[in-house]
């Protein structure tokens, strides 16, 4: 699935200044997208990560603990990039999912 951002259901930006929260938001889409095609995180086997700060990682990694299985995590490519098309965004994930 393409890139998935910080952006709520009605497109506003979640989380401003919050990596946190914007990780979440992230997931959130993600589980979202998935669900639409008939899939859920458990199918998804490649993450690539994109974020704007690196301090940003741990919040990162919080989050994507909740949302993924720690037995058999999705292969992932983590990329620290100087900025998204929007520049409050922090985070973009893109993932390959497999049923």
């Amino acid at each position: 699935m393409s890139g998935q951002v910080p952006l709520d259901a009605d497109g506003n930006l979640v989380g401003a200044g919050d990596p946190e929260r914007q990780v979440a938001q992230v997931f959130t889409n993600l589980a979202t997208a998935l669900a639409a095609a008939g899939a859920g995180m458990r199918d998804v086997v490649k993450l690539t990560v994109y974020l704007t700060e690196r301090a940003d990682l741990a919040a990162f990694r919080r989050v994507r603990d909740r949302h993924i299985d720690l037995s058999r995590p999705p292969a992932s490519t983590l990329v620290l990039v100087h900025g998204l098309i929007d520049p409050a965004f922090r985070v973009e994930i893109d993932a390959l999912a497999v049923r």
